[in-house]
């Protein structure tokens, strides 16, 4: 089986081509129909436009770290791919590779398709490559897919930028390290990052966030 990835990673390496030739001289020595079929699956993806490494990296981990059966390993790949399409879709008209790749990482994880569209719509002209992996991030944490979503698309309209939104993520994770439930480190950061943004649309996302159980003044008995 090792050698069985070896090969679909070397296919992945060439061109279309020279990757079905290379495998097709050494189907004797490996899976012939596990082979084949990976290759197929490969070339499929690769035909409709969309990123392989994803698939090869996830085989290669079924395969050498979880010592999945030989029918696991071909139902990963073709889930990978689903997953790959799935994303550019979601991600249209102008997904990039990055963004496919995030995007299909984060559906495996739980984020839903309406999530990855609304960040889509959040920023139609920039990537959302480094949203999606914070997004993907805070829903791996717990916290809720809607509350994760709205917030980290607020945040995108009223103008933080990539480096922003990627610390609000470490710093969330670091918040539930020391014992903060998940949602609540996401309020209290989201809101700490508010009043940096530019003026005249920090206040819109001040409201778009709404009241929070973690920014409110305690309650008088």
């Amino acid at each position: 089986m090792k050698r069985l990835v070896l090969l679909l990673a070397v296919a992945v390496a060439g061109s279309a081509g020279v990757a079905s030739a290379q495998d097709s001289a050494s189907l004797g020595a490996a899976d012939h129909e596990t082979t084949v079929r990976l290759q197929q699956i490969v070339d499929g993806v690769r035909s409709r436009g969309l990123p392989v490494e994803q698939i090869v990296a996830k085989v290669r981990y079924a395969s050498l770290v979880a010592h999945a059966p030989t029918p696991k390993i071909v139902a990963v790949a073709q889930a990978v791919a689903q997953r790959l399409e799935t994303a550019r879709d979601a991600l249209a008209p102008r997904a990039t590779a990055n963004e496919i790749d995030a995007g299909a990482d984060a559906i495996g994880l739980g984020v839903t398709v309406n999530a990855l569209r609304a960040l889509r719509a959040a920023s139609p002209n920039r990537p959302v490559t480094v949203p999606i992996g914070v997004l993907t991030q805070l829903v791996a944490s717990r916290v809720p897919i809607a509350k994760a979503t709205a917030i980290v698309t607020n945040l995108m309209r009223g103008g933080a930028n990539d480096q922003q939104i990627a610390d609000l993520g470490k710093d969330v994770n670091q918040d539930i390290a020391l014992g903060r439930k998940p949602d609540a480190a996401l309020e209290i950061r989201a809101q700490g990052l508010i009043p940096i943004l530019a003026p005249s649309t920090a206040n819109a996302s001040t409201t778009m966030l709404g009241p929070t159980s973690a920014s409110g003044k305690p309650k008088k008995p």
